[in-house]
């Protein structure tokens, strides 16, 4: 395992001179609180149209997948080194029953796992629903075929798609369960010496029930481990006798005055995402809303404030709008339903109608400056009232908007922008 001094070092090195100034003064500092005249300001000056009326909350996508490979013990390390409120896991379950951190249900394009022999039987096409919608992946190594002793043979990679993210790192990291990923966090709250937020996202849990003694195997999984580890508290009972066979390690103690960050649970499933609200009611979810029409009227944003304290969607909703995101992901809808539910909210009223139902909003995925922003309207002018050319552009309109959460890459470009907003906003 890597130490603590070599993960800084990496970290230091990859984030580049402005992110490497500022993390040698937060390390210096024991703290990730910012303090300097300019970054003060995140906090005293007003201006921020949040649900809270405080700056939006960083989420570390995938770690900091900018510059390490996602999901690995260093992409987490360096997002905390750069100030990270949130870190992401996408959790997934194997074969014996194990939670493991990984994004999609398969591994070939983010491990090394064609490169190992033993494994190659496990080579496979598989077909499922998720959502509604048929996906079918061929040729792929799948989580739920591979048990834990064959998955930690494997090491991550970045994906060679994005040419200008450090490969340096590629094969120097194993896949986490999300056990691990729970101590570390917990190990980060005490070694950088501020709270961290897990906000785990159970990725196609229909997909991974299925074959299981029955239907919340994988929610209750994840419920009992994060429950564990201190950071949710189960208020209604879930099926421990199932999972006897769970053996999770002892805490390691948190010292006098130190303190978890917040939880949060995402899914797309939003009957897994129920589930989970219902079950542990001290850890809000998030309602990832992609793929489902109904979501962007007043009649659906009625429905999820039921359960869902953050509505998640794709960021081009809000620059796009609905009609015309739907469409480009082949999504259709009855047009009856929808004019009956109030109809699609404007993409520059949406922000503004869910925070009228105490709704947060966190869109995502803002990505580091060098990759295109993919927006509709970047092909398609006539796709959007505005759209943006820069990353500060971009930044400075979901500012505006009053978007409460955001998925980032690049933890330090997001933060300087989010300060730079900041005094602004404040003059």
């Amino acid at each position: 395992m890597l130490s603590t001094r070599l993960l800084y070092i990496i970290a230091v090195v990859v984030a580049g001179t402005v992110g490497s100034l500022l993390v040698m003064q937060l390390w210096g500092a024991r703290s990730l609180v910012w303090t300097t005249p300019a970054t003060a300001s995140l906090q005293t000056k007003s201006g921020w149209n949040t649900l809270s009326g405080r700056p939006p909350v960083l989420v570390g996508h995938r770690g900091e997948k900018a510059f390490m490979p996602e999901h690995s013990r260093a992409s987490y390390w360096q997002a905390a080194l750069e100030g990270a409120d949130y870190i992401e896991p996408d959790l997934a379950l194997t074969r014996d029953g194990h939670l493991v951190v990984n994004h999609n249900e398969w591994l070939g394009e983010n491990t090394n796992v064609a490169d190992i022999p033993s494994l190659s039987h496990l080579r496979t096409n598989k077909t499922w629903l998720d959502n509604g919608r048929s996906i079918s992946v061929t040729n792929e190594w799948f989580i739920k075929d591979m048990t834990l002793a064959q998955i930690k043979q494997l090491r991550i990679r970045q994906d060679s798609e994005f040419a200008w993210r450090p490969q340096h790192f590629n094969d120097m990291f194993s896949v986490l369960t999300f056990e691990e990923y729970l101590q570390l966090v917990r190990n980060l709250t005490i070694d950088v010496g501020r709270p961290f937020g897990v906000i785990p996202e159970l990725k196609s849990p229909k997909f991974y029930n299925d074959g299981r003694s029955y239907p919340r195997y994988f929610e209750d999984r994840a419920i009992l481990t994060l429950s564990h580890y201190e950071w949710a508290n189960v208020s209604v009972e879930v099926n421990r006798s199932a999972h006897a066979d769970l053996k999770l390690q002892p805490l390691r103690a948190l010292p006098g005055g130190v303190t978890l960050g917040p939880a949060a649970w995402q899914s797309f499933d939003l009957d897994t995402a129920e589930y989970l609200s219902a079950h542990t009611s001290n850890v809000p979810v998030v309602a990832l809303v992609e793929t489902l029409p109904w979501a962007f009227t007043p009649g659906g944003l009625d429905k999820l404030s039921k359960f869902a304290a953050i509505v998640s969607p794709w960021k081009d909703f809000f620059v796009a709008g609905a009609e015309n995101v739907l469409r480009s992901i082949n999504v259709t809808w009855d047009s009856e339903e929808i004019e009956s539910l109030g109809g699609f909210i404007p993409p520059y009223k949406f922000a503004a109608e869910a925070h009228s139902r105490n709704l947060s909003i966190s869109p995502y995925t803002f990505y580091d400056s060098h990759q295109p922003m993919a927006y509709l309207c970047q092909k398609d002018a006539s796709l959007g009232a505005f759209c943006p050319t820069d990353k500060q552009a971009e930044f400075f309109y979901f500012f505006s908007l009053g978007v409460d959460y955001m998925f980032v890459e690049n933890i330090v470009e997001a933060r300087l922008l989010q300060e730079k907003y900041a005094n602004r906003v404040g003059d």
